[in-house]
């Protein structure tokens, strides 16, 4: 059974349709036995989103609390037409651990494939971007081999997000078909729960057994194994996850 140390998509009460503070997210994963969150709010073009300077103001979120690691990220909206994001300073940027990029309708209402994989070529060129998020939503299709195959040569990785499973039409099949590329072509992949509530985080049983009946590798999995999380963040951000101090600023 595959055991997870992180859970990298989640959203506090920063994002108006979530429900829990930083501390009760935090808490939430040590309750789940987890080791490190990110705090992934969405980017200011969502409705209910962020605005830039809560982003550059993670800086006083203690890196670590109560045991916890908190990774300092966001959750960008990929916007239309050509797969821009939200229009973010490159300060407030520079500023972020780990850098989500997902469709969302109310920011880019879905199109076609053509359109959809054009969109994510774009954002497998944006610097920032670490991991393409709940890429299967049926709304959004796209030529999944085309995208999945450039994500080592961009050094993107891709996101299995438990949430989409339940909510999102058509994804379980997706996710489980992109799952298989990313075995294909070595891809690495996180699995997240994108909890919008503390009680959620971690919560990523339907995900893992999906990925575990497709036989899919757990040493693709980065948030499987601290270790190898430490080493993805050193060598994308060359931040040292083992070395965050309980409470320090």
């Amino acid at each position: 059974m595959i055991k997870l140390v992180a859970d990298l998509h989640t959203h506090t009460n920063v994002s108006h349709h979530a429900h829990s503070s930083l501390e009760e997210m935090v808490q939430g994963a040590k309750r789940a036995g987890l080791r490190a969150i990110a705090i992934t709010n969405h980017g200011p073009s969502m409705v209910d989103g962020a605005h830039q300077w809560h982003f550059t103001n993670l800086n006083i979120v203690p890196r670590k609390i109560d045991g916890i690691c908190v990774i300092r990220g966001i959750e960008m909206n990929i916007l239309p037409p050509n797969g821009s994001v939200d229009n973010m300073e490159e300060k407030y940027l520079k500023n972020l651990d780990y850098v989500i990029a997902s469709f969302h309708e109310p920011c880019f209402p879905p199109v076609n494939s053509d359109v959809h994989t054009r969109a994510l070529e774009s954002i497998l060129r944006n610097p920032y971007v670490t991991t393409l998020g709940h890429l299967g939503n049926q709304n959004y299709i796209f030529d999944q081999e085309r995208i999945v195959s450039q994500c080592n040569e961009f050094e993107k990785i891709i996101e299995i997000n438990n949430n989409s499973l339940a909510i999102r039409k058509g994804s379980k099949e997706n996710c489980k078909s992109i799952a298989k590329l990313c075995m294909k072509y070595h891809v690495p992949i996180v699995v997240t729960s994108d909890s919008h509530i503390s009680f959620m985080v971690g919560k990523t049983d339907s995900a893992l057994a999906m990925l575990e009946d497709i036989g899919f590798p757990e040493e693709l999995i980065l948030n499987a194994d601290f270790d190898r999380l430490a080493n993805y963040f050193k060598k994308i951000r060359n931040i040292d996850i083992h070395s965050f101090e309980e409470n320090q600023v």
